[in-house]
């Protein structure tokens, strides 16, 4: 896993056609990601960056202050729950709440996993005000695009998808492309990376030599992490699902979780 800032830019992408651009933001405690698209294609993408860029841009002043047609922020959570729509009451969001043991400096949000679930999750105002400032924007929960592309890719019930942002990794489950299994969990080492997976395998009653981890993110196939899960488990792969029309093919598994949020932004567009 890298620290490093990896970026790309297409000799198509001109600041003064933001009007016609998407500007994709994936946001957490210590960092950014952002992505410029139009349509499918890629213009640009950089990631890593610390969260004083986005209050006070130098290094990406021109991007983060162009016009954009839309911007679409996918914000990390400090801890969230899911409830099925028929439990849910905008008015006892507050009620939800008390389960999240939510403190004064953090917000609480709900909106739509799929069309059986509500997600209610609370964000630190760190990152809120760090974003405040943007125009025409749509903020969501960090994995909701990642979850929307799984769910379209007519995921088997054995598959296990993970992404792997830093210290944490998301977990998704679906049976026949619906959303069974959701949650997140912070990891010091690959042992722990590959306990919880072993536990959401052994809660979903799948046996872990017939279990299939498909992974995205902050990972690669020669890494300690992706060998380490080879010995438990019946195939580990990188996620192949490619949002973006993008140069660097070889990458598109680590970029999904970023560039999936524009399928939220093409949900609200229509």
């Amino acid at each position: 896993m890298s620290d490093y800032r990896h970026y790309y830019t297409s000799d198509d992408l001109s600041l003064t056609r933001a009007h016609s651009y998407t500007l994709l933001l994936q946001v957490d405690v210590n960092s950014f990601s952002y992505a410029i698209i139009q349509g499918r294609q890629l213009l640009s993408w950089g990631e890593n960056y610390l969260l004083d860029e986005l209050r006070d841009p130098k290094l990406l002043r021109d991007i983060l202050t162009a016009n954009y047609n839309l911007v679409v922020t996918g914000l990390q959570s400090t801890g969230f729950t899911l409830l099925p729509h028929a439990l849910f009451d905008i008015k006892r969001i507050s009620d939800v709440a008390r389960l999240l043991d939510v403190n004064n400096t953090e917000k609480v949000k709900a909106e739509e996993v799929d069309e059986s679930n509500m997600i209610i999750y609370k964000v630190d105002e760190v990152l809120t005000y760090a974003v405040k400032d943007l125009d025409n924007q749509n903020v969501l929960y960090t994995d909701a695009g990642w979850i929307k592309a799984i769910a379209a890719s007519n995921p088997l019930s054995a598959n296990l998808y993970l992404n792997v942002v830093s210290d944490t990794v998301s977990v998704v489950n679906f049976t026949n492309s619906t959303l069974r299994f959701y949650n997140t969990f912070k990891f010091k080492n690959q042992d722990e990376l590959a306990y919880y997976c072993a536990l959401v395998a052994t809660e979903l009653e799948i046996k872990p030599e017939n279990a299939k981890l498909i992974l995205s993110g902050d990972i690669t196939d020669t890494d300690k992490y992706f060998s380490y899960l080879t010995n438990f488990f019946g195939q580990v792969q990188l996620n192949d699902i490619n949002i973006l029309d993008m140069p660097l093919r070889n990458q598109s598994h680590k970029i999904l979780s970023l560039a999936a949020l524009s399928l939220c932004a093409s949900s609200e567009e229509n």
